[in-house]
């Protein structure tokens, strides 16, 4: 009686007076907003309903992401030092092949904000579609100019990483608040497309070019793989947008207005979604500028000139896959966690915070196999903070707000993208290796800017 009578069973009222003590607990039980993901019940139903009302996950929306996060692989990590051979930058024209490389993450960052002109004119779903389309161009940059006119000029590194990083920086937000009515099993399938996509190329084709792949199927590949992704993301996105007619500028405001319902339970999101960009980008020119030799001294201390393998094998096989995995099985944890309680949410995410530091922090070591465990600790914590602010944007924010959240949250990310990517990075690798210059360790005369 009392479990009816606490389940919203009307016709056992008669009987209250026997369970006195049993209505008290469930009174103060209730929760404030008629819903308690911890609960079995909804407040003022007939009948018990259980807690797991996400749908199933539409699994293959991961791969229309990690196309997408595929073409941004292209750009950093292996392909980037491909297209920088190619281009044959020397060492007086490093630092500006770097600011080249950086204007992605300009790009990407104006884009957050431009894009919001974009939605007078059409549905966030439409500016997916855009995306891809911007990308698409950017992988043929190279290929036509590059591979194709012979043009070693570091305007075109430009024109490809400003087309990019506008292709990012319309997608990510965009593609995640318009599949959140999929439910959360969906976004944190989908989210985890992204290392995947860094993993394709710095792992997959990186070992096919040790075994004679053309550098350019690089470019060939991604490029070719878009309208796949276009293709899967039409089938499967919401047919219906919730609220999709109100994500133009109106309502952009309308939540920038009423800012104060939403954004101050943002504000620590943000600083984490920053440091969690500053260590993904700088692990990159990081890794470049300290084992910056063909060989690898994968055992012993940084001066050993002993148990060498050759670079590309390291990152192929130890670094990048150990990247991956961090950021992967990360993104996917928070689905088993609860969030709903603040202590616990705040915990999670302040271990999410010391692992990108930590693992930062253990580059400094200059050591081989620890570089490799520091890329799991540092990926693992960006991806953890990446899974669980997506699960406490649909948690915590009211859906009409969900846009505007996640795309300044977003940008907030492309500012620490920018500054792992840009001068600040130089300065950080000229701290790891300053005063320790060996023959295959932070080498002098291979120290590039990458």
């Amino acid at each position: 009686q009392a479990y009816q009578l606490c389940m919203g069973d009307r016709s056992s009222e008669p009987k209250a007076q026997k369970v006195g003590g049993f209505m008290a607990l469930c009174q103060e039980t209730d929760s404030d907003d008629g819903f308690d993901e911890e609960s079995t019940d909804l407040e003022g139903g007939d009948e018990p309903i259980l807690l797991d009302e996400d749908p199933p996950p539409v699994r293959i929306l991961l791969i229309a992401f990690m196309f997408m996060f595929q073409g941004y692989g292209c750009m950093v990590g292996a392909p980037q030092h491909a297209l920088k051979t190619k281009l044959g930058i020397e060492h007086s024209q490093a630092a500006a092949f770097q600011e080249a490389t950086a204007s992605f993450q300009l790009a990407k960052l104006l884009m957050r904000v431009c894009q919001i002109a974009f939605l007078v004119l059409m549905e966030p779903s439409g500016i997916v579609y855009m995306a891809y389309v911007v990308m698409f161009f950017a992988l043929w940059v190279p290929v036509i100019f590059v591979w194709g006119a012979g043009v070693t000029g570091l305007w075109v590194v430009y024109l490809q990483y400003i087309l990019g990083g506008v292709a990012v920086g319309l997608f990510e937000g965009t593609f995640l608040s318009v599949i959140s009515s999929l439910g959360k099993n969906t976004k944190t399938f989908a989210i985890m497309g992204a290392p995947l996509g860094f993993f394709v190329n710095n792992t997959v084709l990186a070992l096919l070019t040790e075994c004679g792949m053309p550098v350019v199927a690089y470019y060939y590949y991604n490029a070719l793989c878009l309208p796949f992704a276009m293709y899967i993301f039409h089938m499967h996105r919401p047919q219906e947008v919730k609220a999709a007619k109100g994500k133009g500028c109106d309502v952009f405001m309308n939540s920038m207005n009423h800012a104060m319902d939403w954004l101050p339970y943002m504000l620590v999101w943000f600083v984490a979604k920053f440091i969690g960009n500053f260590v993904l980008e700088d692990g990159f020119p990081l890794l470049f500028n300290t084992f910056n030799t063909e060989k690898v001294p994968i055992i012993g201390a940084p001066d050993s000139t002993e148990h060498l393998i050759p670079f590309t094998l390291y990152t192929a096989l130890l670094w990048f896959p150990a990247m991956a995995a961090g950021d992967t099985i990360s993104r996917r944890v928070p689905q088993f966690l609860d969030v709903t309680v603040n202590w616990k949410c705040y915990t999670y995410l302040a271990i999410s915070i010391v692992m990108c530091v930590v693992g930062e922090a253990l580059d400094f070591l200059l050591l081989a196999l620890v570089t490799v465990v520091a890329a799991f600790i540092a990926n693992f914590g960006n991806g953890f903070i990446y899974g669980l602010s997506a699960k406490f944007i649909d948690w915590k924010i009211a859906e009409e707000h969900r846009y505007t959240a996640y795309n300044l949250w977003c940008f907030v990310g492309d500012l620490g993208g920018y500054a792992g990517q840009g001068a600040l990075s130089v300065w950080l690798a000229d701290q790891v290796c300053k005063g320790r210059h060996y023959a295959f360790v932070c080498h002098l005369k291979k120290l590039l800017l990458i």
